[in-house]
């Protein structure tokens, strides 16, 4: 009983006319008529391989020889009588070749399927390419693309499986490569199982390494995670490798414009300390003992005076591993617990007030500080500097029939005509 190989029943259905070519069947059959000489005997395709062919369509059939001179037969049953007929091929670069040379033939091969003789070989693939112009993909400007490489490779590990090689870029395809940049590999005539990989040459001993990637609608994409890979694949190119497809495409999305992005203003701060001391922060004490840090309970007044961009920086001590930290304000008329995004400094965290709406939210009603696993020690305020009058912007407020002024970069509390500075200290 003859042995048949894997067979792409979907692909077979029906012979797209969007795709060039299709691979019909794949496998491995040994082509013999006298099994002393070559071990092996003729092949006949199933049926339904060539569902949907054409006039004018090529046959391409990818061979092995296995011995000196070969003999490359392929036969079809032809007419009322299925007469078997031989066609005229062409052989090159491994590739025995048919076009239909009419309607008739086409729809006999299509319903009769092909008889594959001969001496000394294996069929390993077959195509049907439609012969179709190739048409120019469809720009895709939401992806802000640029093609760096088209063409028409076939990629395999296994060529007895399916015929192709690995594909490795020219080193300088991806000059200027940056971390977080997305490169994607565009692909056609994937057979069933086909597999993708991504592989850069990585480290001083340029180690094969395999790259993390996402593969949908044909598309295998990479973002570049590291500026370490973006270099090194920048230096040394990018290999193409798996089974059972065709790479006809290397695009890469830039994360950074080309174009020269406006600075963000940088503003000058002098920083005025409203609170020192030695509080252990935790939310769970069974893995930490400490508490939380509420302002508002400490002094009410602590943050009065507090603007738009104004910096509040809180420095810690005594971190532990994983320490994590957090800043929380009373929100709105219903006092909401609201969390502010904080950035970590190493020595302390720190948060930019984002609007005049926070900035008198906080003022009014404190701030928490929250989080596991350290010791808060110090609250900074940084105002803006004005950089013509070298003077701070001055703000005022009324709490408690008190008065909070911002003079040089202090914060100063007016009671009975005198001034204190926010430890309660006396100021001349």
């Amino acid at each position: 009983m003859r042995k048949i190989f894997t067979f792409i029943a979907a692909l077979a259905a029906t012979l797209s006319l969007s795709a060039k070519e299709t691979t019909v069947w794949t496998g491995n059959e040994p082509i013999s008529w006298n099994a002393e000489v070559y071990a092996g005997s003729q092949f006949e395709t199933p049926d339904g391989t060539f569902t949907g062919l054409q006039s004018g369509y090529t046959i391409k059939v990818a061979v092995t020889p296995g011995i000196d001179e070969p003999q490359y037969v392929m036969t079809y049953k032809a007419g009322d009588n299925w007469s078997w007929t031989d066609l005229t091929t062409t052989i090159e670069n491994g590739t025995m070749s048919y076009t239909v040379a009419s309607d008739q033939i086409a729809t006999e091969i299509a319903e009769r399927g092909l008889i594959f003789r001969g001496q000394g070989y294996n069929i390993t693939a077959i195509i049907v390419d439609d012969n179709t112009p190739d048409t120019p993909e469809p720009e895709t400007p939401s992806l802000n693309e640029k093609t760096l490489w088209t063409g028409d490779s076939a990629i395999s590990w296994n060529p007895e499986a399916y015929p192709g090689g690995q594909f490795e870029t020219e080193a300088t395809l991806f000059a200027g490569l940056k971390k977080e940049d997305t490169i994607r590999v565009y692909t056609a005539q994937a057979i069933e199982g086909a597999q993708y990989n991504l592989t850069y040459k990585a480290g001083d001993s340029w180690d094969w390494t395999e790259l993390s990637v996402s593969v949908e609608n044909n598309v295998i994409s990479y973002v570049v995670e590291s500026e370490t890979i973006a270099t090194e694949i920048a230096e040394r190119g990018l290999i193409i490798r798996g089974q059972g497809y065709h790479l006809i495409r290397i695009a890469l999305s830039a994360c950074h414009s080309e174009e020269p992005q406006p600075q963000p203003e940088t503003k000058e701060y002098v920083d005025s300390t409203v609170w020192t001391g030695d509080m252990a922060i935790s939310w769970n004490q069974d893995e930490y003992i400490g508490s939380e840090l509420d302002t508002y309970n400490v002094r009410q007044d602590m943050l009065a005076g507090l603007a738009k961009d104004d910096s509040i920086k809180i420095y810690y001590a005594e971190a532990i591993e994983g320490a994590q930290f957090a800043l929380t304000y009373k929100a709105g008329n219903n006092w909401s617990w609201t969390d502010l995004t904080v950035t970590n400094h190493d020595s302390f965290f720190a948060y930019r007030v984002a609007s005049d709406e926070i900035a008198q939210d906080i003022a009014d009603h404190g701030l928490v500080i929250r989080g596991q696993g350290y010791h808060a020690t110090r609250i900074v305020i940084g105002k803006p500097k004005d950089t013509t009058t070298g003077i701070e912007n001055t703000v005022s407020a009324t709490l408690d029939g008190s008065q909070k002024i911002l003079r040089n970069g202090q914060v100063l509390i007016i009671r009975d005509s005198k001034a204190y500075n926010m430890l309660g200290q006396l100021v001349d």
